[in-house]
Protein backbone atom coordinates (compact mmCIF):
# COMPACT_ATOMS: atom_id res chain seq x y z
CA UNK A 1 0.00 0.00 0.00
CA UNK A 2 1.47 3.82 -0.97
CA UNK A 3 1.98 6.12 1.78
CA UNK A 4 -1.25 7.94 2.95
CA UNK A 5 -2.56 9.45 6.22
CA UNK A 6 -5.86 7.65 5.34
CA UNK A 7 -6.51 4.46 7.93
CA UNK A 8 -5.35 1.21 5.77
CA UNK A 9 -9.15 -0.22 6.42
CA UNK A 10 -10.40 3.08 5.03
CA UNK A 11 -8.28 2.64 2.12
CA UNK A 12 -9.05 -1.07 1.38
CA UNK A 13 -13.16 0.22 1.77
CA UNK A 14 -12.20 2.94 -1.02
CA UNK A 15 -10.85 0.21 -3.13
CA UNK A 16 -13.80 -2.13 -2.86
CA UNK A 17 -16.41 0.37 -3.18
CA UNK A 18 -14.56 1.43 -6.47
CA UNK A 19 -14.87 -2.43 -7.65
CA UNK A 20 -18.33 -2.49 -6.64
CA UNK A 21 -19.39 0.59 -8.22
CA UNK A 22 -18.02 -0.60 -11.39
CA UNK A 23 -20.23 -4.03 -10.59
CA UNK A 24 -17.01 -6.27 -10.66
CA UNK A 25 -19.45 -8.42 -7.83
CA UNK A 26 -22.48 -9.82 -8.70
CA UNK A 27 -25.36 -9.84 -6.85
CA UNK A 28 -26.09 -12.83 -7.23
CA UNK A 29 -22.54 -14.96 -5.70
CA UNK A 30 -21.10 -13.91 -2.38
CA UNK A 31 -17.83 -11.89 -2.43
CA UNK A 32 -14.88 -13.37 -2.34
CA UNK A 33 -13.88 -14.01 1.82
CA UNK A 34 -12.54 -11.95 4.16
CA UNK A 35 -9.26 -14.50 4.12
CA UNK A 36 -9.12 -14.40 0.06
CA UNK A 37 -9.64 -10.56 0.53
CA UNK A 38 -7.05 -10.11 2.67
CA UNK A 39 -4.64 -12.23 0.74
CA UNK A 40 -5.19 -10.64 -2.38
CA UNK A 41 -4.77 -6.29 -1.20
CA UNK A 42 -1.34 -7.99 1.57
CA UNK A 43 -3.48 -6.98 4.70
CA UNK A 44 -4.76 -8.22 7.87
CA UNK A 45 -8.12 -10.01 8.13
CA UNK A 46 -9.05 -7.44 10.72
CA UNK A 47 -8.45 -4.76 7.96
CA UNK A 48 -10.82 -6.29 5.73
CA UNK A 49 -13.58 -6.81 8.41
CA UNK A 50 -13.58 -3.13 9.09
CA UNK A 51 -13.53 -2.25 4.88
CA UNK A 52 -16.47 -4.56 4.96
CA UNK A 53 -18.19 -2.85 7.76
CA UNK A 54 -18.34 0.40 6.38
CA UNK A 55 -19.43 -0.77 3.35
CA UNK A 56 -22.35 -2.30 4.84
CA UNK A 57 -22.85 0.83 6.62
CA UNK A 58 -23.28 3.05 3.53
CA UNK A 59 -25.98 0.27 2.43
CA UNK A 60 -23.32 -0.74 -0.72
CA UNK A 61 -23.33 -4.60 0.59
CA UNK A 62 -25.14 -7.25 2.57
CA UNK A 63 -23.29 -9.62 4.82
CA UNK A 64 -25.81 -13.25 5.19
CA UNK A 65 -24.97 -15.32 8.42
CA UNK A 66 -23.42 -18.48 7.29
CA UNK A 67 -23.48 -17.26 3.34
CA UNK A 68 -21.19 -14.56 3.02
CA UNK A 69 -20.92 -10.99 1.91
CA UNK A 70 -23.52 -9.80 -1.22
CA UNK A 71 -23.32 -6.72 -3.49
CA UNK A 72 -26.27 -4.51 -3.26
CA UNK A 73 -27.96 -3.64 -5.94
CA UNK A 74 -26.03 -1.17 -8.58
CA UNK A 75 -27.94 1.80 -10.10
CA UNK A 76 -28.28 2.22 -13.78
CA UNK A 77 -24.89 3.96 -15.23
CA UNK A 78 -25.88 7.09 -16.71
CA UNK A 79 -24.71 7.72 -20.09
CA UNK A 80 -21.36 10.23 -20.81
CA UNK A 81 -20.72 12.84 -23.35
CA UNK A 82 -20.68 11.54 -27.27
CA UNK A 83 -17.48 11.88 -28.90
CA UNK A 84 -17.11 12.60 -32.52
CA UNK A 85 -15.94 9.19 -34.05
CA UNK A 86 -13.62 10.63 -36.62
CA UNK A 87 -11.70 12.44 -34.36
CA UNK A 88 -11.62 9.96 -31.76
CA UNK A 89 -10.21 7.34 -34.90
CA UNK A 90 -7.14 9.90 -35.65
CA UNK A 91 -6.27 10.55 -32.36
CA UNK A 92 -6.15 6.30 -31.62
CA UNK A 93 -4.39 5.82 -35.33
CA UNK A 94 -2.14 9.07 -33.47
CA UNK A 95 -1.83 7.30 -30.50
CA UNK A 96 -0.70 3.52 -31.68
CA UNK A 97 1.90 5.44 -34.02
CA UNK A 98 3.70 6.53 -31.45
CA UNK A 99 3.35 4.24 -28.61
CA UNK A 100 3.72 0.66 -27.59
CA UNK A 101 1.37 -2.04 -26.65
CA UNK A 102 1.45 -5.53 -25.19
CA UNK A 103 -1.18 -7.74 -24.64
CA UNK A 104 -1.56 -9.48 -20.87
CA UNK A 105 -4.44 -11.33 -21.22
CA UNK A 106 -7.49 -12.56 -23.19
CA UNK A 107 -10.35 -14.57 -22.92
CA UNK A 108 -13.82 -16.25 -23.51
CA UNK A 109 -15.98 -14.66 -20.60
CA UNK A 110 -19.42 -14.80 -19.10
CA UNK A 111 -20.09 -11.32 -18.60
CA UNK A 112 -20.71 -9.91 -15.61
CA UNK A 113 -24.28 -7.99 -15.03
CA UNK A 114 -22.65 -4.28 -15.59
CA UNK A 115 -21.15 -5.50 -18.73
CA UNK A 116 -23.96 -7.12 -20.28
CA UNK A 117 -26.24 -4.24 -19.41
CA UNK A 118 -23.50 -1.71 -20.70
CA UNK A 119 -23.06 -3.92 -24.00
CA UNK A 120 -27.28 -5.03 -24.23
CA UNK A 121 -26.62 -8.36 -24.48
CA UNK A 122 -28.49 -11.33 -22.55
CA UNK A 123 -27.26 -12.02 -18.56
CA UNK A 124 -24.62 -14.67 -19.12
CA UNK A 125 -23.54 -14.33 -22.97
CA UNK A 126 -19.97 -15.05 -23.74
CA UNK A 127 -17.68 -11.76 -24.63
CA UNK A 128 -14.28 -11.55 -25.49
CA UNK A 129 -12.33 -9.36 -22.38
CA UNK A 130 -8.27 -8.19 -23.34
CA UNK A 131 -6.04 -6.81 -20.96
CA UNK A 132 -3.18 -4.45 -22.70
CA UNK A 133 -0.70 -2.19 -20.94
CA UNK A 134 0.23 1.31 -23.77
CA UNK A 135 3.98 2.20 -23.25
CA UNK A 136 5.67 4.96 -24.41
CA UNK A 137 9.59 5.04 -24.50
CA UNK A 138 9.24 1.91 -22.13
CA UNK A 139 7.43 3.60 -19.62
CA UNK A 140 3.91 2.11 -18.88
CA UNK A 141 1.05 4.66 -19.11
CA UNK A 142 -2.43 3.28 -19.63
CA UNK A 143 -4.13 -0.55 -18.47
CA UNK A 144 -6.69 -0.99 -20.87
CA UNK A 145 -9.42 -3.55 -20.42
CA UNK A 146 -12.11 -4.39 -23.54
CA UNK A 147 -14.97 -6.39 -23.62
CA UNK A 148 -16.74 -6.93 -27.12
CA UNK A 149 -19.48 -9.05 -28.13
CA UNK A 150 -18.59 -12.71 -29.08
CA UNK A 151 -19.58 -12.73 -32.49
CA UNK A 152 -16.84 -10.15 -33.06
CA UNK A 153 -14.17 -10.98 -30.43
CA UNK A 154 -13.83 -14.66 -32.38
CA UNK A 155 -12.94 -12.82 -35.43
CA UNK A 156 -10.34 -10.71 -33.83
CA UNK A 157 -6.90 -11.81 -33.99
CA UNK A 158 -4.85 -12.19 -30.89
CA UNK A 159 -1.53 -10.49 -32.92
CA UNK A 160 -3.73 -7.23 -33.92
CA UNK A 161 -4.64 -7.01 -30.50
CA UNK A 162 -0.80 -6.56 -29.23
CA UNK A 163 -0.34 -3.96 -32.24
CA UNK A 164 -3.21 -2.37 -33.37
CA UNK A 165 -5.60 0.06 -31.84
CA UNK A 166 -9.49 -1.39 -31.53
CA UNK A 167 -11.24 0.58 -33.94
CA UNK A 168 -8.70 0.21 -36.66
CA UNK A 169 -9.36 -3.36 -36.29
CA UNK A 170 -13.10 -2.91 -36.61
CA UNK A 171 -12.78 -0.95 -39.67
CA UNK A 172 -10.91 -3.84 -41.23
CA UNK A 173 -13.52 -6.53 -39.87
CA UNK A 174 -16.22 -4.06 -41.46
CA UNK A 175 -18.13 -3.00 -38.10
CA UNK A 176 -18.93 0.55 -38.90
CA UNK A 177 -18.36 2.31 -35.44
CA UNK A 178 -20.70 5.30 -35.67
CA UNK A 179 -20.59 6.82 -31.77
CA UNK A 180 -19.44 7.12 -28.54
CA UNK A 181 -20.79 7.65 -25.00
CA UNK A 182 -17.61 8.20 -22.60
CA UNK A 183 -17.09 9.46 -18.89
CA UNK A 184 -13.84 10.17 -17.22
CA UNK A 185 -13.00 10.53 -13.26
CA UNK A 186 -10.80 9.04 -11.08
CA UNK A 187 -10.07 5.68 -9.45
CA UNK A 188 -7.63 4.31 -6.94
CA UNK A 189 -4.68 1.45 -8.28
CA UNK A 190 -5.94 -1.99 -7.61
CA UNK A 191 -3.01 -4.33 -7.00
CA UNK A 192 -3.10 -6.33 -10.29
CA UNK A 193 -3.36 -2.93 -12.23
CA UNK A 194 -0.59 -1.21 -10.02
CA UNK A 195 2.05 -4.12 -10.69
CA UNK A 196 1.44 -3.45 -14.55
CA UNK A 197 1.40 0.48 -14.46
CA UNK A 198 3.89 0.19 -12.03
CA UNK A 199 2.49 2.24 -9.40
CA UNK A 200 1.49 1.57 -5.30
CA UNK A 201 -1.32 -0.51 -4.53
CA UNK A 202 -4.09 2.74 -4.42
CA UNK A 203 -2.70 5.50 -6.42
CA UNK A 204 -4.85 7.81 -7.87
CA UNK A 205 -5.54 6.68 -11.73
CA UNK A 206 -7.82 8.95 -13.93
CA UNK A 207 -10.08 6.45 -15.17
CA UNK A 208 -12.04 6.50 -18.81
CA UNK A 209 -15.36 4.56 -19.58
CA UNK A 210 -16.27 4.53 -23.25
CA UNK A 211 -18.98 2.29 -24.93
CA UNK A 212 -18.56 2.55 -28.90
CA UNK A 213 -21.79 1.99 -31.11
CA UNK A 214 -21.94 0.99 -34.77
CA UNK A 215 -24.20 3.00 -37.21
CA UNK A 216 -27.30 0.53 -36.41
CA UNK A 217 -26.74 1.66 -32.24
CA UNK A 218 -25.67 -1.25 -30.91
CA UNK A 219 -22.84 -1.54 -28.70
CA UNK A 220 -19.76 -2.75 -30.15
CA UNK A 221 -17.31 -2.22 -27.63
CA UNK A 222 -16.69 -1.11 -23.82
CA UNK A 223 -13.53 -0.11 -22.60
CA UNK A 224 -12.61 0.93 -19.21
CA UNK A 225 -8.60 2.59 -19.40
CA UNK A 226 -6.95 4.00 -16.32
CA UNK A 227 -3.94 6.58 -16.79
CA UNK A 228 -0.94 7.63 -14.70
CA UNK A 229 -1.74 11.33 -14.39
CA UNK A 230 2.05 11.88 -14.06
CA UNK A 231 2.48 10.06 -17.68
CA UNK A 232 -0.94 11.21 -19.11
CA UNK A 233 -3.21 14.18 -19.61
CA UNK A 234 -6.46 14.27 -21.07
CA UNK A 235 -6.90 17.97 -22.97
CA UNK A 236 -10.20 19.29 -24.50
CA UNK A 237 -10.75 21.99 -26.93
CA UNK A 238 -13.42 24.02 -26.03
CA UNK A 239 -15.29 26.92 -27.37
CA UNK A 240 -17.71 29.89 -26.01
CA UNK A 241 -21.58 29.27 -26.86
CA UNK A 242 -24.02 32.09 -26.53
CA UNK A 243 -26.94 31.16 -24.08
CA UNK A 244 -29.62 32.80 -22.42
CA UNK A 245 -28.26 34.42 -19.75
CA UNK A 246 -24.32 33.70 -19.74
CA UNK A 247 -22.34 32.12 -22.24
CA UNK A 248 -21.41 28.51 -22.22
CA UNK A 249 -18.41 26.18 -22.86
CA UNK A 250 -18.91 23.68 -24.74
CA UNK A 251 -16.35 21.01 -26.48
CA UNK A 252 -15.14 22.03 -29.89
CA UNK A 253 -14.39 18.76 -30.86
CA UNK A 254 -13.13 15.37 -29.49
CA UNK A 255 -10.10 15.38 -26.70
CA UNK A 256 -6.83 15.41 -27.33
CA UNK A 257 -4.51 13.28 -24.92
CA UNK A 258 -0.82 13.27 -24.15
CA UNK A 259 1.78 10.83 -22.77
CA UNK A 260 5.16 11.95 -21.47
Amino acid sequence: MSASPLPLYHKIYLLLKQRLAAGDFSGDAPMPGENALATEYGVSRLTIRRSLEALEAEGLVKRRQGRGTFAAPAPQPSGGHQSDIDSLMAHLADMGMQTQVRLIDLQVETAQPAVALRLELEPGAPVHRSVRVRSHDGLPFSHLTTYVPDDIGRRIRRDDLGSRPILGIFRDLGVQVAHAEQAISAALAEPQEAALLEVPVGSALLSLRRLVRDASGRPVELLHALYRPDRYEYRMDMRAHETPGEPNWLPAGAGKSAAS
